[in-house]
């Protein structure tokens, strides 16, 4: 059975996404997104704020990790990976109950 909310995307599967997103952080919603963008709009808008969600933090941690060596990155960095984790269950949560959530801070790289 397929759990819609009043938004009409497919809850379940977007939960699935932020979960997937805490261990692969683009990869799982990567495919996820790949694999229904097609078959619902609103899951498939759900989803790609995931997936912006993933690459954009990753983005943020590169630049960290790259301005380590000055020592801005040994700054930043952690503060980027425990937004990072609150965004994440913040989205799980808000999917759970049947709300989108475009986490803060998001580029929107795929469109």
């Amino acid at each position: 059975m397929n759990e819609q909310s009043t938004h009409g995307f497919d809850k379940s599967m977007v939960l699935v996404s932020f979960i997937l997103s805490a261990f692969t952080a683009v990869v799982g919603p990567l495919i996820l997104w790949v694999l229904k963008k097609d078959e619902d709009p609103a899951t498939a808008e759900a989803l790609r704020h995931v997936v912006n969600f993933g690459l954009s933090y990753t983005i943020y941690m590169f630049i960290a990790w790259l301005t380590s060596f000055i020592l801005i990155g040994l700054i930043i960095g952690p503060i980027i990976t425990i937004a990072f984790y609150i965004f994440l269950i913040l989205g799980a949560v808000k999917a759970n109950n049947g709300e989108m959530y475009k986490p803060p801070f998001t580029l929107d790289i795929i469109k």
